[in-house]
């Protein structure tokens, strides 16, 4: 999908939205493409339920949902875009983004990215000790 700003964006509430467009607009040329709301992970295990018409989707719908994956020439930023982000968004993205390598391509790097609207106490510090990208928008 084009990097560019819209409306709206799958998987994005309002002020993920009012973030996510901020940072386009200040990084309009930062990403060649992206894509939403990508799906990682296993799923949830319905097996032990009763056999049901709808059990795949339940399992599809069970994965964890990536905000954001961005690419550049030669990396994948697996993006999660979150409002004062604190130190859950530090974990879900490094484990989002090691869900992300295992359908990578291998030729290309994949990062955990956090983009929010305001950095936290110990929050950089905690990013760059982490190996995770921060971005204010």
């Amino acid at each position: 999908m084009d990097y560019k700003k819209q409306l709206k964006y799958p998987h994005l509430g309002p002020e993920d939205t009012a973030i996510w467009s901020r940072f386009i607009e200040k990084y309009p040329d930062y990403y060649k493409s992206v894509d939403y709301d990508v799906k990682v992970g296993e799923g949830r295990d319905y097996s032990g339920l009763p056999e049901d018409e709808y059990s795949d989707d339940l399992k599809y719908l069970s994965k964890k949902r990536i905000d954001v994956v961005a690419f550049t020439d030669s990396d994948i930023h697996v993006i999660e875009v979150k409002p004062r982000a604190g130190l859950s968004a530090i974990g879900q993205s490094l484990g989002l983004a090691d869900l992300y390598r295992a359908i990578a391509p291998a030729d290309k790097l994949v990062k955990a990215v956090m983009i929010t609207d305001q950095i936290l106490p110990d929050m950089e510090a905690l990013c760059l000790k982490m190996n995770v990208l921060i971005f204010v928008a």
